[in-house]
């Protein structure tokens, strides 16, 4: 016993500390509430995990330190990946990084739960919860992603029309087609708005997703010259949809694809 006391304060952590680590530890469940049994040998590796998580995310090596520390432990390290996801005090860059660590561990399991963080107050973990989301290959979450489209932060729209895309939910084909007259995707001022580089996403999306109300719109919108700087965009969706491969120059092509809507409207 001597022993084993003498071993933890060389490590720096009293008997004291020790028992207050275990009990808070304990407390915290994985997500589904299963508890998870600890050793005592594990409550001292899982403090230094956890420590490092408070690092400066700038720190060389700490990613892979903490990917390292977190498979070491696997499901034992769950609680200490919740705890930093859940609390402000560690630095973004490392509560994404849990976020991260918690779905490869846990795989689809950990879905609902680092769903939650969708809704997260922050942008970097409501990017996180998504990304972890598409790497889970979740294409159920219709919900929470319709309500990223429309999200304040242009980041975390990128990163849902991303997932949308790669996941080819193309059930919210017509919700990314409306961020073509949402405002909050140009800048400036009411009549003089610019588009910001996500309208080219959401055309490249729409492409992708096969969205056959969008063929007519996109042929016209690539006749015009003040459509110039998106026409590889709106050529992209337009082979997509029809299945047509267009010719290489900008004037062939603005000809390949009228004829194409003229054909379309013949159709109707």
């Amino acid at each position: 016993m001597m022993k084993l006391v003498s071993l933890i304060c060389l490590m720096g952590i009293s008997t004291v500390s020790f028992a207050a680590i275990e009990k808070k530890i304990q407390l915290l469940k994985e997500p589904g509430g299963k508890n998870i049994n600890l050793q005592k040998e594990d409550v001292v590796t899982l403090e230094r995990l956890e420590n490092m998580f408070a690092m400066d995310a700038k720190t060389p090596g700490l990613q892979a330190m903490l990917k390292r520390h977190s498979f070491k432990h696997k499901q034992k390290a769950v609680p200490v990946l919740i705890k930093v996801m859940k609390q402000s005090k560690y630095p973004e860059q490392n509560r994404w990084h849990a976020t991260m660590l918690l779905a490869q561990i846990m795989g689809k399991k950990s879905a609902p739960f680092i769903a939650k963080f969708a809704d997260h107050p922050h942008w970097m973990m409501r990017v996180a919860s998504l990304k972890a989301l598409l790497g889970l290959k979740q294409d159920d979450y219709h919900g929470v992603y319709s309500k990223a489209l429309r999200d304040p932060s242009l980041i975390v729209r990128v990163q849902a029309l991303d997932n949308i895309s790669q996941l080819k939910i193309s059930a919210l084909a017509p919700n990314v087609w409306n961020m073509m007259y949402d405002q909050t995707n140009y800048t400036g001022e009411k009549g003089a708005l610019k588009r910001t580089s996500i309208v080219k996403s959401v055309i490249r999306t729409v492409g992708d997703l096969r969205f056959e109300k969008a063929r007519k719109p996109l042929a016209k919108l690539i006749q015009k010259p003040k459509y110039q700087d998106l026409i590889d965009e709106l050529d992209y969706s337009l082979e997509k949809i029809t299945g047509e491969v267009s010719p290489n120059s900008v004037e062939q092509r603005r000809k390949f694809w009228s004829k194409v809507a003229v054909n379309e409207n013949r159709k109707i």
